[in-house]
């Protein structure tokens, strides 16, 4: 396709789009819901340029398509590589023989009876959480508990040193969201700021990782791992690090902390979820599908990708905001609300096809305990009117900042 016919097609559905606006999820949400009515498939300019997904089944059939027609890499809108990556990351970015190659490896490590085994160290990690802050009465709940709950378990499953935790949350933080109030500029150079020094803490380390005893966690296995015979290099572990920090620490995080403003404001729903040992699971599936966080990219290698009769050309990013697809009305009637009894679709809040999400069986078990023990012990709580109101971010995972609850004091249990 000649240079003039892409920007004619560019023009004619033409509507620009900020992945990092500075709005709230629930705005960019309605935006997104005005495209789906008006406009379901559009082209931004805004960076390198993408096209922008809004139906369910566009962006199912998209992620479905991987290694036919659209590959992987790289995974963001603009095409700018921020998080830093020397080439495809390990294992999002790959596809084909070598994503199985990886995943391989991977799978069992987070299958859901490794996962099971899990179970009585994310019940007293929890506890031992909410002990720190019960006699308070209150809490900074996304640093107190949504942080620290599921970052120690994805630091242990990688082998990473616990006292880090702080450290990486930060550098998953400014990775994924930059920096608060920041421009595009400014958020690129951040990113570029973290990009380095965890490369330079993860310098240090791999070294020291591959000299020590194997000790059967994520990095043991990735350090002896082969992709086509060749083992794994440092600058791969790197890059895989650097997904697995921003996806492990990030993601339920994000689920935690939005849902704890939801039912700061429903604390019927709170209830409802215990109602049974039968509605807790299907009302965890709601909540994973109303605070979907990742915002997938992929790059199309066909002569061209048609979607909705609109054939999109080779090396064209298409970006496919999970959180808009779990909002289709075709699929999800009243789609802005919590309802639990709703009937069952698949939601896309870990991805579909051969890049869906490696832990989420752990998220499961890990959204699980949180809700169960928190409900225990603070049965009402609500948002602190004397601290900070809740602050929102976009970017390549939609979370929340901010969460600062009241509640009445409990005893401590664990100590």
């Amino acid at each position: 396709m000649s240079d003039v016919a892409i920007d004619e097609l560019h023009g004619a559905h033409r509507r620009d789009y900020d992945p990092y606006a500075d709005c709230s999820i629930d705005e960019h949400l309605a935006e997104l819901a005005e495209r789906r009515a008006e406009i379901p498939v559009s082209y931004s300019a805004r960076g390198n340029g993408c096209w922008v997904l809004t139906e369910y089944d566009d962006v199912s059939n998209l992620l479905r398509r991987n290694n036919r027609g659209v590959v992987s890499f790289p995974n963001e809108p603009d095409g700018l590589n921020l998080s830093g990556a020397r080439a495809a990351q390990i294992p999002i970015e790959l596809d084909g023989p070598e994503h199985k190659q990886v995943r391989q490896y991977l799978d069992p490590l987070f299958a859901p009876r490794k996962v099971a085994e899990l179970e009585d160290h994310l019940r007293e990690q929890c506890n031992r959480l909410i002990d720190a802050f019960i006699e308070d009465g209150r809490c900074d709940f996304v640093k107190g508990f949504a942080l620290p709950f599921p970052g120690a378990t994805v630091l242990a499953i990688m082998g990473w040193p616990l006292e880090d935790l702080e450290m990486m949350n930060g550098w998953a933080d400014v990775l994924l969201h930059g920096v608060p109030g920041g421009n595009e500029e400014e958020n690129n150079a951040a990113r570029g700021r973290t990009h380095q020094e965890f490369a330079a803490y993860m310098a240090a380390k791999i070294p020291e990782w591959r000299a020590a005893p194997r000790t059967g966690d994520v990095m043991s296995v990735m350090l002896d791992a082969e992709i086509n015979g060749a083992k794994v290099t440092d600058d791969q572990l790197f890059d895989f690090s650097v997904l697995m920090m921003m996806a492990g620490l990030d993601t339920v995080q994000s689920v935690l902390a939005r849902c704890a403003v939801y039912f700061a404001a429903h604390p019927e729903q709170w209830d409802a979820m215990f109602e049974s040992e039968e509605t807790l699971a299907p009302a965890i599936e709601e909540l994973l599908r109303w605070a979907t966080p990742p915002v997938p990219t992929r790059t199309v290698t066909d002569e061209y990708l048609e979607i909705q009769g609109i054939k999109i050309p080779q090396g064209e990013r298409v970006h496919a905001p999970l959180g808009s697809a779990n909002r289709d009305p075709k699929y999800y009637p009243d789609p802005d609300s919590v309802i639990f009894d709703r009937p069952a679709k698949p939601h896309l809040a870990f991805g579909v096809g051969p890049h869906r999400c490696v832990g989420l069986h752990l998220a499961r078990l890990e959204l699980k305990i949180a809700f169960t023990e928190l409900h225990r012990r603070i049965p009402r709580f609500q948002l602190d009117p004397a601290a900070p109101a809740p602050n929102e971010h976009l970017g390549l995972a939609w979370g929340v900042e901010d969460v600062h609850l009241v509640f009445t004091p409990g005893p401590r249990e664990l100590s």
